[in-house]
């Protein structure tokens, strides 16, 4: 077993199970036939393949699924004393009608982008109640995501961030008609009923004032349950905002659960991530699974061993054609080769992750490359899906100058100069970097213009003159970090912009942290310069006004350590368009548990620089292999994370794509 490498053990699982098909107080709002099987199926899938004690599964079907035992299960959990914090791992499964509404006029400080907000039903919704504070008769409301969402960040304070939320239910009221999938009539969506309520009860404004006194953040509501950029939890969920989730009154099962249970009960458990588990569920078109939060790279219901390596592209086989999910956006060209794996799990001593053969990239489109096998391995048949890892990159080079001839010959020969992209220069002024070895170190001389007209020509880092690999791997990572930096797209979105703002921090009546931007954008101009204070928290937004519903990926490049950082973005399949048209989107402020950006000067320096690059695209697509998550120059998993944060429209039918580039001087405030 290698040096810190976590066991493949399973934690122990907390569930809490709620199937609810009978909503007995309105005629308005049907009952459904299949939650409460579903909610049943999961249970015996916990119990029997995972091992789950039944005295730690909580289950609520129907009538016990009443709004005030929802909200005690979720405290219970939060209040769950049998194991420490990180030791378990707490599954929240939900399956019925979901509801999506006006907030209260009350909640002023509380916006969406669609202006609704999106809740769970209970059984009991529509009862008639006696309000608390007049005594007046009202109605049993749902459960808007406001509350979820604190009580989700409740969990995680307490029992820790591996928590997965499974809900089978609608995720809007947006709802497609008199689509089939491939001409067969028993996939038409008319033969399925959706789970949804279309006209809940009005939400009681302070209903569960106590819940959000206790755990919320930021002044907006988070997107739905997904809550994308936030720590406590990673979301499954039966749909998008524009689609509704669907169950069959044939089999009596919801179109989700299946599909889902299909694949926990057919894979290898132990190999699938949340983000592969997405890959593999079969659903029609019509309706499509959505996973989100930060942890969707994580192996499932476990935050202890190896997840996802970034640098995984997911590829299909379909009937004799090859495609990779990957293609001019994403940098890739003509002639790159791939090896061909199984999982897309990081590769390690204590799980494996061997290549079963190696292809070639045959052509490119926007957003994906056909594949084909080498001249050398004609014949090889490479599974259905599976993932593609780079291992040579064709027509981007760097370029480099060695005096030392001893150390170019033992450090860079032909075979690996061809493999890698790099090119051995005998003039020093053609070089993109150069190698100079003094005194048994081997330093690094940058020669890009748009780094070293701000900061000196040698990186601060130095490598001892017999450590082959750094150094090769120093040079490799040039290459990768200038290739993604410099290049440009044929559009480049005029009418999207970044602004970065200093927040201001102000507690609410309930002591609750509010982050507002406030002051000149820090990005307005090119180069732009910042003064590094510690105190000082940074908030990003990106503003969309064109008529184009897009996709924003954005990365952090710091030319120190040679890493490129997710600032957001991830995606695991299609989710819900971050950036409508004529919309923006925040980015460390603005919904619950957020990181703000900050930026901190390496040690005994008085001076930095880094760039925000921010990808855009018309459609969801895979950007994270361009991430260089590790320096070079540092031991694994211990890379700098210096800069910034490094830790309902139809879609286009436009294959576009974009990218913005920001410089940032950062400069000590002495």
């Amino acid at each position: 077993m290698e040096p810190n490498t976590p066991s493949l053990t399973n934690p122990p699982i907390l569930a809490l199970i709620i199937g609810i098909n009978k909503y007995p107080h309105s005629d308005e709002w049907p009952d459904l036939s299949g939650a409460v099987g579903d909610a049943d199926a999961f249970e015996a899938f916990l119990k029997e393949n995972l091992n789950v004690s039944p005295f730690n599964i909580t289950n609520l079907r129907d009538e016990e699924a009443s709004r005030e035992n929802i909200l005690n299960a979720f405290l219970e959990l939060r209040d769950n004393a049998k194991y420490k914090k990180d030791e378990a791992a707490i599954i929240i499964f939900y399956a019925g009608h979901g509801a999506e509404g006006d907030p209260p006029e009350e909640w002023g400080d509380w916006k969406t982008s669609t202006g609704k907000i999106e809740m769970l039903c209970p059984s009991d919704i529509g009862k008639e109640i006696a309000a608390e504070v007049d005594g007046e008769l009202v109605e049993t409301d749902a459960i808007p995501d406001r509350t979820i969402s604190v009580l989700l960040n409740h969990i995680s304070a307490s029992r820790g961030n591996n928590i997965t939320l499974i809900m089978d239910c609608c995720s809007s009221g947006g709802i497609s008609r008199g689509m089939d999938l491939d001409g067969d009539p028993d996939m038409s969506i008319e033969n399925y009923v959706p789970r949804l309520i279309k006209n809940p009860p009005p939400l009681r404004p302070l209903g569960d004032e106590k819940i959000w006194a206790r755990g919320a953040r930021g002044g907006t509501v988070p997107e739905g349950f997904a809550d994308r950029f936030h720590e406590s939890h990673v979301l499954l969920a039966a749909c998008g905002r524009e689609e509704s989730a669907r169950e069959d009154p044939r089999t009596k099962r919801g179109l989700f659960t299946s599909s889902l249970l299909k694949v926990l009960n057919n894979q290898d458990m132990p190999t699938l991530t949340y983000t592969s588990l997405m890959h593999r569920l079969k659903m029609p078109y019509w309706q499509t699974p959505h996973c989100e939060g930060y942890g969707v790279n994580r192996r499932l219901f476990n935050t202890t061993a190896t997840g996802a390596d970034p640098r995984f592209v997911l590829t299909k086989r379909d009937k004799g054609i090859i495609t990779m999910e990957a293609g001019a956006a994403q940098g890739i060209t003509v002639g790159s080769r791939f090896s061909v794996h199984e999982t897309d799990l990081i590769d390690s001593l204590l799980t494996p992750n061997r290549s079963l053969g190696e292809l070639e990239v045959k052509s490119i489109n926007t957003f994906s490359s056909v594949m084909g096998p080498l001249s050398t391995a004609p014949n090889f048949k490479p599974p259905r899906l599976f993932y593609s890892k780079p291992t040579y990159a064709a027509e981007y080079t760097v370029r480099i100058f060695c005096a030392d001839k001893a150390l170019l010959g033992s450090a860079f020969p032909a075979d690996f100069n061809k493999k890698s992209g790099i090119i051995v220069v005998s003039d020093v002024q053609q070089c993109d970097l150069e190698i100079v070895v003094k005194d048994g170190k081997v330093h690094f001389d940058r020669h890009q213009q748009l780094v070293t007209e701000h900061l000196p020509t040698r990186i601060r880092h130095s490598v001892n003159v017999g450590d082959i690999a750094t150094i090769q791997q120093v040079v490799v990572a040039t290459r990768h970090f200038y290739y993604h930096l410099t290049r440009t797209s044929d559009d480049d979105f005029k009418n999207v912009w970044m602004e970065m703002k200093v927040l201001k921090e102000e507690f609410s009546r309930d002591f609750d942290l509010i982050l507002t931007p406030m002051g000149n954008n820090l990005l307005a101009k090119e180069p732009a310069t910042i003064v590094v204070d510690e105190s000082v928290r940074l908030g990003m937004t990106i503003f969309n006004q064109t008529d184009l519903p897009l996709y924003p990926y954005l990365f952090y490049f710091d030319p120190t350590d040679l890493t490129i950082s997710a600032g957001a973005g991830a995606l695991t399949t299609k989710v819900d368009v971050p950036l409508p048209p004529k919309s923006s989107l925040t980015i460390g402020y603005g919904e619950p548990g957020v990181v703000p950006w900050q930026f901190l000067l390496p040690e005994g320096e008085k001076k930095d620089l880094g760039f925000f690059k921010l990808f855009l695209s018309t459609r969801p697509a895979y950007f994270d292999s361009i991430l260089q998550q590790e320096s070079p120059f540092e031991p694994p998993s211990q890379g700098s994370k210096r800069g910034g944060k490094p830790t309902g429209t139809e879609l286009s039918n436009q294959e576009k794509w974009g990218a913005k580039l920001a410089t940032v001087i950062q400069v000590d405030k002495e």
